[in-house]
């Protein structure tokens, strides 16, 4: 949570605050910079993500990476994301399946890190276009801390 806090935000909640003192932070902040983009996407959605697919083209363009435009990636094709705090319950409100080898990325997580767990989700599950963009995005949130 701490690592996601400082991609996002470039500072960490109060309740992190609390619990690292500086040197840890310190640490933190250290680690995160020096981090391949491939473990770092590893870490922070080991057991957060699963691969859905829609019923539909039309239900798929509903999961469209917020990121995307920033990214300079189309709207219509690629990797579709959903973010949420309850995702499994977001994913079936939603009727998604899941598939293994699905085109969309269900993500639990909240508000505040999506445009980070949509970048890792892309860097990780996403076409070697959305792959490229994505890691020069989070190389440069790394860089930022």
């Amino acid at each position: 949570m701490a690592a996601l806090d400082l991609l996002a935000t470039k500072k960490t909640s109060d309740l992190t605050n609390a619990a690292l003192s500086s040197t840890e932070r310190s640490r933190l902040k250290q680690r995160i910079r020096s981090m391949d983009v491939g473990a770092l996407a590893g870490q922070i959605l080991r057991g957060r993500v699963s691969l859905r697919r829609a019923a539909s083209d039309e239900a798929k363009s509903r999961f469209v990476a917020a990121l995307a435009s920033e990214l300079g990636l189309s709207a219509g094709g690629g990797l579709g994301i959903l973010v949420s705090q309850d995702a499994s319950r977001a994913a079936r409100r939603a009727r998604l399946g899941l598939d293994n080898s699905g085109d969309i990325a269900v993500v639990e997580g909240e508000e505040v890190h999506q445009r980070v767990l949509e970048a890792l989700a892309l860097y990780m599950y996403g076409d070697a276009r959305e792959c490229s963009a994505a890691t020069h995005w989070i190389q440069a949130a790394q860089g930022a801390i």
